[in-house]
């Protein structure tokens, strides 16, 4: 009889005891923290965090909206000391952790995943040390991560991002664009000015920089160690800078494409067209040794205008070996071979729309027809 009340009394306690460990692991883990607060269509959004993905939208309402599942507390906050009651212009996304006690500072100390809905004529300053940074739908982005990759679209009128080791990916935006990376790959795709003041620039050390479809009038493209490669048509009375130190810089080009190059190579480096271009070579003279009593050199004969034609049929590239003269170049493709330690290039082709300049110390230099 005592056994089977001990049995009964067991099965009485142990549906309570797992009630209560389901409630408990429910409330400390899984519970999604929301705030909202009423906004301009124009407001200044700005969250930091220590480690986490920041997601933001854009959405038609005049709120901001901001939920995780992963920190204690969230607060919207607003700088401004106007009207605390009317929409606001500037909010400050506050996290604190889970551990920390209510009087703590919080702020960029906070651990944990974020996602935020704003006005679609938002401006956002992001930050975070470890993790992504994913936005789409928005006025103006400020993106800095310390490792983890940024991807923006839709942004539609500008974009500043700057990573450490992870990768930049801006697309289908239109605006200013600019973007910094150590070792992360630039990448950005259908990209177009507001109006002729908009630029595009962006910077690595050792990571590559991929555009596709970008239409603003000047690009500014800056690597040490990392290769350029552009492709698309160039906008026009367009001005495109590109410099290198160690990578090779290809352009892939619609063939009606008109453009004037200014490039300087190193002695051991080419420059390749599928394009029939107008050449100008300046090599730096060499300092030779003085002779003594020299006899009076001879006058030199006028240099020869050259035309070099390509078989139609042949299919391996022709290699140029240029001298200090001007000549018509009509090979396809064209391999220009420099001489000495630096040289200058200037190529034309077509009208000379659009002006190249390329600075490549130990590169190659393509220019592609993408039409072939």
């Amino acid at each position: 009889m005592k056994f089977k009340v001990v049995i009964i009394s067991f099965l009485l306690v142990l549906p309570a005891s797992v009630a209560y460990a389901d409630g408990h692991g429910g409330k400390s883990g899984t519970q999604k923290i929301e705030r909202s607060i009423a906004a301009l269509p124009t407001v200044a959004v700005s969250i930091c965090v220590d480690s986490g993905d920041v997601t933001v939208r854009g959405w038609d309402k005049n709120e901001v909206l901001a939920r995780s599942s992963e920190v204690g507390r969230i607060e919207l906050k607003r700088p401004d000391a106007g009207n605390q009651s009317a929409a606001a212009n500037k909010v400050l996304v506050w996290l604190a952790d889970k551990s920390e006690e209510p009087n703590e500072k919080g702020g960029c100390h906070a651990f944990g995943d974020v996602e935020l809905i704003v006005p679609r004529g938002a401006s956002l300053y992001l930050q975070t040390g470890d993790g992504t940074i994913d936005v789409r739908g928005v006025a103006s982005v400020f993106a800095r991560s310390e490792t983890g990759d940024i991807s923006i679209q839709k942004a539609s009128r500008s974009v500043e991002a700057l990573s450490f080791s992870g990768e930049i990916s801006v697309e289908n935006s239109t605006g200013r664009m600019a973007m910094k990376s150590v070792s992360g790959v630039v990448s950005a795709a259908n990209l177009r000015p507001n109006d002729q003041n908009d630029c595009f620039e962006a910077s690595t050390i050792s990571g590559d920089i991929q555009l596709d479809g970008v239409d603003h009038q000047q690009i500014t493209l800056k690597t040490a160690n990392g290769k350029i490669d552009l492709s698309g048509p160039l906008a026009h009375q367009g001005r495109y800078t590109f410099n290198t130190t160690s990578g090779d810089v290809t352009l892939s080009l619609p063939a009606n494409s008109s453009f004037r190059l200014n490039a300087r190579v190193a002695r051991d480096r080419e420059v390749t067209s599928d394009f029939p271009l107008t050449l100008t070579i300046e090599d730096p003279v060499p300092v030779l040794p003085r002779l003594p009593n020299p006899a009076p050199p001879a006058p030199p004969a006028p240099a020869p205008r050259t035309i070099v034609k390509a078989n139609p049929e042949a299919k391996d590239q022709v290699v140029v070996v240029i001298d200090p003269q001007e000549k018509t170049i009509k090979v396809k493709p064209v391999t220009v071979k420099t001489l000495y330690s630096l040289r200058r290039i200037s190529a034309v082709h077509g009208s000379g729309d659009a002006l190249i300049t390329i600075a490549s110390f130990t590169g190659t230099i393509h220019l592609i027809d993408s039409g072939n």
